[in-house]
């Protein structure tokens, strides 16, 4: 397994990540425990030593799977753990709470469920632009950092402007934003400051949303515990229709639609690691595929950056979530 420089924090990560919303077992259908543990075990003997969770997958699920699997110091001191914070399922609900007092109990809440001393890098989880750019929640960021809880600290974002709000306060470590063959958004502005700034980029839902795998059609329906239930029927129609011209650009038959995700994804100097959301020991190997035997090369990515530069139908449908 490769590594690569996360930005100024120095640490040295595995190029493809373990993302660990899906095994929360509350938005990506059902789960099964026994299950999302072969999956991290497998990942972490295949050399993955990154894994991005947040305190509401799952409500603190995917926190304690996570604690369970990396409870002994030895494995403990191998990996780097990154959690985000700023939905409050505590206090009835779910809604957005970025309070510095919040924070901090939020974060004895992950340590506790996470089974550890400290969090190797610790998220923001999507807070409004304004937050970003008025910058007083950072504060407790660094007190918590100052205090040996949390080791680095960044920002999960949205949009280009969010991105560039987080590097002009000059003090966050890393930004994790979309990237993928249908949202290349952040190519073009956010990550050119990345590596200016020593910014280390974390690229989520490669797969967007898991689309990219190929395996949904217009009759695919998502059950109540998925989010993606949420979606319009326009916008999946119109994502399927991005998907029909992204095969059509690099040649189904040379890679599968999902390797070829997970390599476009990696292709980009900027970022520092890629996390799919994975369930099973099964998707392990899949995404491994791509690192250790990538086939889509130079020209399929090109053709891939062309076609959404050029398609009028790839500048529509984003969502937030």
């Amino acid at each position: 397994m490769k590594k690569r420089r996360l930005g100024k924090t120095g640490l040295e990560v595995s190029e493809l990540g373990f993302g660990c919303w899906a095994i929360g077992g509350s938005s990506y259908g059902s789960t099964d425990d026994r299950e999302s543990i072969r999956a991290l075990e497998y990942a972490f003997d295949a050399g993955i030593n990154f894994f991005d969770t947040a305190d509401t997958y799952g409500h603190g699920h995917s926190e304690e799977l996570l604690g369970e699997v990396f409870k002994q110091p030895s494995k403990r001191r191998q990996v780097v753990i990154t959690s985000k914070v700023g939905w409050d399922f505590y206090h009835g609900g779910n809604k957005k709470n970025f309070e510095p007092d919040y924070i901090r109990f939020a974060c004895s809440q992950s340590l506790k469920r996470l089974g550890t001393d400290f969090i190797d890098l610790y998220q923001l989880h999507n807070p409004k632009p304004e937050m970003i750019e008025e910058g007083n929640v950072f504060k407790v960021l660094a007190q918590l950092k100052k205090e040996g809880k949390i080791l680095h600290w960044g920002v999960s974002i949205h949009l280009v402007r969010e991105g560039a709000a987080v590097i002009q306060n000059g003090t966050s470590e890393t930004i994790q934003a979309i990237y993928n063959m249908i949202d290349q958004r952040i190519r073009r502005e956010l990550m050119p400051l990345c590596e200016e700034h020593e910014i280390g980029l974390i690229a989520r839902e490669p797969l967007y949303c898991g689309l990219l795998t190929g395996k949904y059609t217009r009759e695919s329906r998502f059950t109540k515990d998925d989010h993606r239930n949420r979606w319009t029927e326009e916008k999946y129609a119109t994502d399927l229709e991005k998907i029909e011209r992204i095969k059509n650009a690099f040649g189904p038959s040379k890679v599968s639609l999902k390797q070829a995700a997970i390599e476009f994804a990696l292709s980009e100097q900027a970022v520092s690691v890629v996390i799919p959301g994975m369930k099973t020991v099964a998707h392990v190997e899949d995404h491994l595929r791509a690192v250790r035997s990538p086939q889509l090369g130079a020209e399929g990515i090109q053709r891939i950056h062309q076609l959404y530069e050029e398609g009028e139908l790839f500048q529509t449908g984003f969502f937030r979530n």
